[in-house]
């Protein structure tokens, strides 16, 4: 009778390349997007963080009314991001590219998203007098500061988010 035996060639390399690739993979590193710590600050000294989470959320006292444009933006974007990773993984795991590199990829697509989100909100409404002040009824857009303010960070820091915009 013939019994069939199975031999593994290359143990050690199969080993280090498992090792590398977990290398790779390893930490917590993410992508945040929204108006980065040590941004511009407005000629009133309002910074322009504060202006957006103002605008995302609204006003405490309900005069400003929230126009969320971060999380509806992502929401939107969610299937590119996931196509790209299903594109881009193979190529991190054979090691031709770095997680790095996908995930600043991933970052300037949804810093895109952020500002195209921002430009075409339009509700709600600018009240008429905004519209008389600013000459234009999109809401989120005045000076283009805040838009101009979105930016992309890769954080590899294992600290959760407390807050930020």
């Amino acid at each position: 009778m013939i019994e069939p035996t199975i031999s593994m060639v290359g143990t050690q390399q199969v080993e280090q390349a498992l090792k590398q690739l977990a290398k790779r993979l390893e930490g917590q590193t993410r992508v945040l997007v929204g108006v980065p710590e040590g941004a511009d600050s407005y000629e009133d000294g309002l910074t322009i963080a504060t202006i957006a989470a103002v605008n995302n959320f609204g006003s405490a006292d309900g005069h400003i009314p929230a126009r969320p444009f971060l999380e509806p933006a992502i929401t939107k974007g969610a299937p590119k991001y996931q196509r790209l990773a299903e594109l881009m993984i193979p190529k991190v795991l054979s090691g031709s590219m770095a997680m790095t590199t996908l995930l600043e990829q991933m970052g300037s697509l949804a810093e895109g998203h952020v500002k195209q989100e921002i430009t075409e909100l339009d509700t709600p409404p600018n009240a008429q007098s905004t519209i008389d002040r600013k000459g234009s009824s999109s809401p989120l857009i005045d000076t283009g500061a805040l838009r101009q303010s979105i930016r992309y960070v890769i954080d590899e820091s294992t600290e959760p988010l407390e807050e930020g915009l």
